[in-house]
């Protein structure tokens, strides 16, 4: 299997739609972002829409009913639950209905402003975090489609409304955002969480995004948990029913709450963020837990993710305050080993399995030697290393970095 087909993980379900029935009246549309319809006697509220596939949702919704949609519910700002609605408008005017309100929490406005102001950025780590290339923006990317949807009623902490017999309770909650809305639908005992649950280790610490907030996303979750919810809608993954929703619920809770009071007993202790890394361990009954696997995020974007929050940046090495830079640093390294020298022992660590050693030490040349054969040869290594890595690694970030990272150093190498 090719790079390109070990990097599809994010975009090979973002146009498939499935529809099933929750209970009576409320259907869920599963892909890439799900999406929650309950019917009720004022129309259709949903909740959340798709990155990609709106113009399927719209067919999907309109092969079960045709009555109007009256309220469309954002969880949060991302691309994957708010930027498509204009579909589900247009479908509406077609049809001569009124236009769908649409009701989010206020920050939503502060993050789409931020996806404007910051939308080359955005583009370009969401590029590699999909595993779809190394091409630094141009600058006129956007983040923020021309035709997203702002809503037209926002709340604070929470609010409440009723269509027909059916009540929506919308709760504000940060965790993976800072602008999460989580539904409760108590005739139903529905929940719809948004990214509160994705059916694997939670997202705290993405390499490439701003903080998440451990503590106060195990608080919503054990929230939920008290509504003793029969259905739970999550923002991706497959609809969960019956007793073992509070399972889920709470032992995620707890999981943030084991690392949160970890990361800060060391940080009293006076250890610095390598020793953390080292020290902090999952609990033991819980890291085999399936919904817990470490497949979008992993203990050590958590570990680093929460370190963030309450910590600097500062490593603990005096050495590394005002770094000399990596070439400069690279170059000394191989003056005094010897370019040849520390290929070699590149790839006698690539040939008995230490391949992040490996790659630290093919860096030295990449990034010090003016050899252009020697930088080429430790170039071609490296690609070899980044598929190695990603060919053992799990989480799917991680995977498409190493992968992305391949193909940019072979193609690097072509060039010299």
């Amino acid at each position: 299997m090719g790079r390109l087909e070990r990097r599809t993980v994010f975009a090979d379900t973002m146009t498939a739609r499935r529809d099933e029935d929750i209970t009576k009246n409320a259907f869920m549309i599963a892909g890439f972002g799900n999406t929650t319809v309950v019917e009720t006697g004022e129309g259709l509220g949903v909740i959340d829409v798709p990155a990609r596939s709106s113009a399927k949702l719209v067919e999907t919704i309109r092969a079960r009913t045709l009555a109007p949609i009256h309220t469309i519910i954002y969880t949060h700002g991302h691309a994957d639950h708010a930027f498509t609605t204009a579909n589900l408008l247009e479908d509406a005017s077609k049809r001569g209905y009124r236009r769908p309100t649409v009701v989010a929490h206020e920050r939503v406005l502060n993050k789409f402003s931020r996806y404007k102001e910051l939308g080359p950025y955005n583009w370009y780590i969401n590029q590699i975090q999909a595993g779809r290339g190394f091409a630094r923006p141009t600058g006129k990317e956007k983040m923020l489609p021309d035709d997203v949807v702002y809503p037209d009623i926002t709340y604070r902490d929470s609010m409440s409304f009723k269509l027909g017999d059916v009540t929506f309770e919308l709760y504000h909650y940060i965790g993976e955002t800072d602008d999460g809305t989580w539904v409760w639908i108590p005739e139903l005992k529905l929940v719809a969480t948004g990214d509160l649950l994705e059916g694997d280790c939670p997202n705290i610490g993405n390499p490439f995004k701003i903080q998440r907030y451990e503590v106060e996303w195990a608080e919503a979750l054990e929230t939920i948990a008290g509504k003793n919810p029969d259905f739970l809608v999550p923002g991706h993954g497959p609809l969960r029913k019956g007793e073992r929703i509070s399972e889920w619920c709470l032992d995620t809770a707890r999981y943030l709450r084991h690392f949160h009071t970890e990361i800060v007993r060391f940080l009293n202790e006076g250890y610095w963020i390598e020793d953390i890394l080292d020290k902090v361990k999952p609990p033991e009954d819980l890291a085999g837990k399936g919904f817990l696997s470490p497949v979008y995020g992993c203990p050590a974007y958590v570990i680093h993710g929460v370190h963030r929050r309450y910590a600097g940046w500062y490593n603990g090495n005096p050495s590394e305050l005002f770094p000399a830079k990596r070439a400069d640093i690279a170059s000394e390294i191989t003056k005094l080993a010897g370019s040849k020298e520390v290929l070699a022992r590149a790839k006698q660590l690539q040939e008995t399995g230490k391949i992040q050693l490996a790659l630290h030490m093919v860096d030295f040349i990449i990034n010090g030697s003016k050899n252009k054969a020697q930088r080429k040869k430790a170039l071609l290594i490296k690609s070899e290393l980044l598929d190695a890595r990603a060919e053992a690694e799990v989480n799917q970030i991680a995977r498409n970095i190493f992968l992305v990272g391949s193909e940019e150093a072979e193609q690097l190498a072509k060039s010299l």
